[in-house]
This record gives structure tokens, sequence and C-alpha cells, in this order.
């Protein structure tokens, strides 16, 4: 049974969407959806392998081809979001072709797999680009677009490989947690009306190859996600992400600088916070030995704030004097 209940349901007549990575599995699922709702989609494909290689029209008309079969509206668009002219292509494609661009879908990605002392300069700098520098390079345009129209949603793509962390993925874990930043400050300078959160999916398919887990890097780390993922398979589904993406990209969502992750059937928020921790005041500054003797009060997860940015950060030095002081009053 659906747990739709009695909410209004989310409507993107009228809207325009852009999708990058809209040819794999995820970035397809997607695609489909808001055209199903409604919503006129730039699906954008490279056309690459996995690895970010090679280049092809197929994944992204064969999306396009299926949407318009509904009766749903789409374009293909080919360009690299690697490039700033490839960001300013794949926007201004759908501001020539629908006149307005309501909500980014920063989906496209690419993983060069190695262990962290093995990774080489290219394997680097190509997951950055995609993953970071295309986030930049396609968002910045759209952005600008929104504040003009005074209404925009992006919704960038990160990983559990690195908010969490997962084995023989140093490069694509930094570009995906990168989204983080990215958003935290898109956040705190997007006028009203434009929105940014951050989406952490985990789904079946894909393009990975067929290599056996034996020859993989990542073996080890696969068998044993494989032991867990077997008991949620079922529910690995790039539509389950979808839903979730959907609503991060409509005028539903009022929120802004939001993190969350789907798993398996499981819909959680992430957030960031820090310990309330041990506060010494003044300008005597406490030896290494002093934060040994109070490490555990500073690792003490029990007490916690989530600061939404640096100023709210400091508000908790500020209550934790405050708190100080009183106690100090109070003996």
């Amino acid at each position: 049974m659906s747990g739709a209940g009695t909410a209004a349901a989310i409507d993107y007549r009228d809207r325009v969407v852009v999708v990058t990575g809209g040819g794999g599995a995820l970035g397809a699922a997607f695609s489909k959806e808001l055209a199903r709702r409604g919503a006129a989609v730039v699906v954008n494909d490279l056309g690459g392998d996995t690895t970010g290689q090679g280049c092809g029209v197929d994944y992204a008309d064969a999306v396009v081809r299926e949407i318009e079969a509904a009766g749903g509206r789409a374009i293909a668009n080919y360009d690299t979001v690697a490039t700033e002219a490839g960001g300013e292509a794949i926007i201004d494609a759908a501001l020539s072709r629908f006149g307005r661009v309501d909500a980014v879908i920063s989906n496209a990605g690419n993983q060069r797999n190695a262990r962290f002392g093995e990774f080489t300069a290219d394997d680097i700098e190509a997951v950055l680009a995609v993953h970071l520098k295309g986030a930049f390079f396609v968002c910045q345009p759209a952005y600008r677009a929104m504040v003009r129209q005074g209404y925009g949603r992006l919704l960038l793509i990160g990983s559990q490989s690195g908010v969490f962390g997962n084995p023989i993925r140093a490069n694509y874990g930094a570009a995906k947690t990168a989204m983080i930043g990215l958003m935290n400050v898109i956040a705190q300078e997007a006028p009203p009306g434009v929105a940014v959160n951050c989406l952490f999916p985990n789904a079946r398919g894909g393009r990975l190859g067929g290599t056996p887990l034996a020859e993989r890097p990542d073996g080890d780390f696969l068998k044993a996600a494989g032991a867990r993922s077997r008991h949620y398979a079922d529910a690995m589904t790039p539509e389950s992400v979808a839903a979730m993406a959907v609503y991060l990209a409509s005028d539903a969502c009022t929120t802004s600088q939001n993190m969350y992750s789907v798993l398996g059937g499981k819909f959680a928020r992430i957030f960031v916070g820090l310990t309330q921790g041990w506060h010494q005041p003044g300008s005597d500054a406490p030896t290494s030995e002093d934060i040994l003797a109070h490490l555990a009060e500073i690792d003490d997860l029990g007490r916690f704030d989530v600061p939404r940015s640096g100023l709210e950060e400091m508000d908790t030095v500020v209550a934790a004097r405050a708190a100080r002081d009183a106690q100090a009053g109070e003996a």
C-alpha cells in the first residue's frame, strides 16, 4: 500500500528540468518520472562509458524516444558537463527550446577506482572534472536564469562513498562530498524562491562492466556490501530513488540546504553536526594534556548541535561561553 496519504500531487506542468547523466539508470528514471508528471526534460548525456571515456547519442536518445512515446516532452543533449562551454550549452538548450529552466538535477558521473596510493593525476582530474567542476559549470548558468525568473531548484547528487566512505573511491568520494560544501554556500546566497538540496542515492543498474570480483580492487568491499544488500536488493531500484529526486526538484519542496539518503527502501535525512564539546575561554591556550583529559567530553555524541552556517557554529561558542559564565555565577 502506498504511503502517499492525502498529500497533494506533485505537478511539473509548465516546468522545465535539466537532468545531466540523464541516459544512465538513475538519470533515465529521473527523466521519465519528471516527464510523466508533465515536465519538459532536457536529457543530457555524453554517452561515454563508466570511466567517462567515449561519447555517443544512444543513451540520451533512447530516453527521449521513450518519453515521447508516452506523450511527454523531452530533448536530448550530448554536451559535456566538464567544461564551462559544455555547461552553458546544456542550459542554453533548455532556454532555447523551452524558454526557461526550473530545475537541474546534477547527476552526471564517472568512476575511476583504485587504491589511494595508486591513483594517477588523470584518474583524479577526470573524476573531479565531471562531478565537481560539472556541478559548477551546469548549475552556474542555470542559477543565473533561476535568479532572473525568481524560481528554481538545484539538486546535487552526492554519494555514500563520500559522506560515509567506501574503499577504492578516494577521488569519487572527495568529489561527491564536495557537493555538501557547494550546497551549503549556494543555499546561503540564493534569493527566496531558489532552493538547493543534496541527494545520496543507491540503486542497481548503471554502466559498470562485468569484471569478476576477484579481479577488482574493491572486490572484498563489494562482497561485504552484497552480503548486506541481499536483504533489501528488491528495493534497490532507480525508480525508488527517483521518487525522492522528483520531490526535491519540485515546488512542493520548500526546504533548502538539506541532504537525504535513499538506500534499499530506506529514506533518511543526513546532517552534519558537531558535539557541544569542551570549552575553555580566555587567552590561555590549553595544553595537549588538557585536550586528552577532556577528550571524552569533546567526543560525546550525546550532546551536539547542527549549525547551518559558519555563523551558527560561532553561535555555539557564544552559547558555551554563556553557559560557563552562568555556572560560574551559580558557584
